[in-house]
């Protein structure tokens, strides 16, 4: 049988004996090692909050299998895909489950000395990575980062390995600011003691943020993302909010001539060109090899490590207190 998380209905976590799966045409099976929970994404899966009619309610039909972030090696090939992958440890969008199939080409193959856990952040590593590419960071930006959960976490110590000499990190809780890279480009602000615009004032000599990066999901917050942007300014959002957002489009947009910029993970290249190689095996592929080469580190973003028969027990954990969750690790092996 296939041990599998399942989310039966709002607010509800079971693990299910579920079938084995077979490998499709162009499929491989993979018996997973570890999945990486995404606590933001997950956890409105699981209690179901969103506007009618947007595109968040029609991802969520119950029963549903969480998961996109799964490390294993893959077991078996299905009809036209070379028995040459049995073996490999391959990083894939699938699900939290012992055994689960993907297509070939969706594979990201860890080819370096990295543990299965590090790898598993490969599809955060993907969201803050094409923010990046999408905004056009460059040496020396002065960036804002609203949310220092995961995905703001990977994406500063992206920035700072790219050289951006101000990077000023927001959240309310005091205790997600503490897993920050220790560096002076690094300025933790916790927006419940601390004035926001002062602290972007200060780190920039009064000049303001070039970029803010929104990963909060907060759609209450974005309006006064736009207040510490100078000029021609840019926001990029990185999260997917998960009700309305009230925007006025002279104040935020027009007024300050800022660029609102979406960099959902779908917008990677599809396909290899000279003008954009970056597609997303091969963001992940940069992930992978910087966590080889010391220039990023994923390893200490790791809150809980927790065997799958307590799945459940964690994500009701989360519903109640998410904030001292970070990386939540599923052990399978």
């Amino acid at each position: 049988m296939n041990k599998t998380i399942i989310f039966p209905s709002a607010g509800n976590v079971e693990l299910q004996d579920r079938e084995c799966p077979k490998p499709q045409k162009g499929e491989v099976l993979i018996q997973t090692e570890v999945s990486l929970v995404s606590i933001g994404t997950e956890l409105t899966f699981l209690n179901g909050e969103c506007p009618k009619d947007s595109k968040w309610s029609s991802y969520i039909h119950y029963p549903m299998t969480p998961g996109y972030s799964n490390v294993g090696v893959v077991v078996e090939t299905g009809e036209g895909v070379s028995k040459e992958w049995i073996g490999r440890r391959v990083a894939s969008f699938s699900k939290h489950a012992q055994y689960v199939t993907a297509k070939e080409e969706e594979l990201r193959v860890i080819r370096y000395d990295i543990t299965s856990e590090e790898a598993a952040f490969f599809a955060i590593a993907e969201v803050g990575l094409n923010g990046i590419r999408r905004t056009k960071i460059e040496l020396g930006n002065r960036v804002v980062v609203y949310g220092a959960g995961v995905i703001g976490q990977v994406l500063v110590r992206y920035l700072l390995a790219g050289g951006c000499t101000e990077i000023v990190v927001v959240n309310r809780s005091q205790k997600r600011l503490e897993y920050l890279p220790k560096s002076s480009a690094v300025i933790p602000v916790s927006s419940k003691t601390e004035s926001v615009m002062e602290a972007v004032k200060q780190a920039t000599q009064g000049e303001l943020a070039d970029i803010v990066f929104e990963t909060t999901g907060n759609a209450d917050l974005i309006p006064e993302e736009f207040q510490v942007l100078h000029q021609q300014g840019k926001l990029c959002m990185l999260s997917s909010p998960r009700k309305e957002t009230k925007f006025d489009f002279h104040d935020f947009c027009n007024a300050g001539s800022f660029q609102i910029i979406g960099a959902h993970i779908s917008s990677q290249a599809v396909t290899a060109g000279f003008d954009d190689p970056w597609t997303c095996v091969r963001n992940s592929e940069v992930f992978f090899k910087m966590i080889a080469t010391g220039q990023m580190e994923v390893a200490s973003l790791i809150s809980h490590r927790i065997f799958y028969e307590e799945a459940a027990g964690i994500y009701k954990q989360m519903q109640e207190n998410r904030s001292p969750f970070m990386g939540v690790v599923i052990q399978w092996r």
